[in-house]
């Protein structure tokens, strides 16, 4: 199943019979529009979504319905990625924030090191390093363990490219 957003809905596309669904829309609000899917990781069925409008959506694919919003963000979520069920965000407002799905209080990490839109993330395979790349040039790697702080510091930065880092 592939998750393809365009504009302001999201279809599922399903690789073996060629068919095509429509999950979700924010047709709602004329402003907003989805900038960001991530599929949960261990072939589950849920599916974050980052707006425009600050939030991310969790969604219960195979059901068809949203099981959860996510707030904590000032600005378009451009970047999701799931590290069990951990799901990193980043944002237009310079964070990362990290979620912990399971629980109401989900936000449990911040790391707020970058000076423009968060624009890419990725955890590694094992799940000890998440990667964060941004339109100020530069690429921040936090281990899990900071990222579970609401002051969360980069073990690394990488500071050589010559322009913003989006595919991690």
């Amino acid at each position: 199943m592939l998750a393809v957003a365009l504009a302001q809905t999201v279809y599922l596309w399903n690789a073996a019979t060629g068919d095509i669904q429509e999950l979700m829309n924010v047709e709602s609000n004329a402003n907003d529009y989805i900038s960001s899917v991530s599929w949960i990781q261990q072939g589950g069925s849920h599916l974050a979504i980052g707006t425009n409008d600050n939030v991310v959506q969790l969604w219960d694919a195979q059901a068809g319905r949203q099981v959860r919003t996510l707030r904590g963000h000032t600005g378009r979520v451009g970047a999701l990625a799931w590290n069990q069920h951990m799901l990193s965000s980043g944002s237009k407002d310079t964070t990362v924030l990290n979620h912990d799905v399971r629980i109401q209080n989900h936000v449990v990490g911040r790391m707020t090191h970058h000076t423009q839109e968060v624009c890419g993330l990725a955890w590694s395979p094992d799940g000890s390093y998440l990667a964060s790349g941004a339109n100020d040039n530069t690429l921040c790697i936090m281990d899990q363990a900071s990222m579970l702080t609401m002051d969360a510091k980069p073990k690394h930065v990488l500071t050589e490219h010559t322009a913003a880092v989006k595919a991690l």
